[in-house]
């Protein structure tokens, strides 16, 4: 499955497989327990600690779209602080939304090819959703 998080296309396998995997950071009880509010947290902490998540630290963006996948319809995430930072987790802005698997496989061609953008992605997917 493919994921947009930010400017960022990742194959994150089956979700539902994942998750259950002895490799995944939470136990089935602790996943079947987060809310969608949950999930929120988590990516707003996460990307307040790091904006650049999705460049610097991929493997722990890719469970986070996992988690993502699972518990929501949403195969992407646009997740960021407001122009001029952010001064606590809270301020951090998240969208989500469900892109076409076709938009998705272009942005992915796109990536491999080292042509991806973030105003790529901005026009593709986000500005359509704003």
């Amino acid at each position: 499955m493919l994921f947009l998080f930010n400017d960022r296309v990742f194959e994150i396998g089956q979700p539902n497989e994942t998750i259950n995997s002895d490799g995944f950071p939470l136990s089935p009880s602790a996943f079947a327990s987060l809310t969608q509010q949950d999930i929120l947290l988590l990516v707003r902490g996460e990307m307040f600690a790091d904006p650049l998540l999705v460049h610097d630290a991929p493997e722990r963006a890719i469970q986070i779209a996992t988690i993502i996948a699972t518990k929501t319809n949403a195969n992407a995430i646009l997740a960021g602080p407001p122009i001029g930072g952010a001064k606590a987790a809270a301020q951090i802005a998240v969208m989500l939304a469900e892109v076409s698997l076709i938009t998705l496989s272009n942005l992915n061609i796109r990536q491999t090819g080292g042509t991806l953008t973030t105003a790529g992605v901005e026009e593709a997917v986000w500005a359509a959703l704003r």
